[in-house]
């Protein structure tokens, strides 16, 4: 199963788990990672990211 890669630079999509076809930066995955509901700082993660989420929109 292929995945999804964003670059870090530009912020294009691709399937080249490697460097953007692009601009030739690095890439990662567009998923933020899970969270552990046992995890001692959930309200902080949760927090930042509702902040983030705000400022967004």
């Amino acid at each position: 199963m292929t995945k999804i890669w964003k670059c870090t630079i530009c912020g294009r999509y691709t399937l080249s788990n490697e460097r953007c076809p692009s601009c030739g930066g690095p890439v990662k995955t567009p998923h933020p990672p899970n969270i552990n509901l046992q995890d001692k700082y959930i309200n902080t993660i949760v927090k930042l990211r509702r902040e983030m989420r705000w400022k967004q929109t």
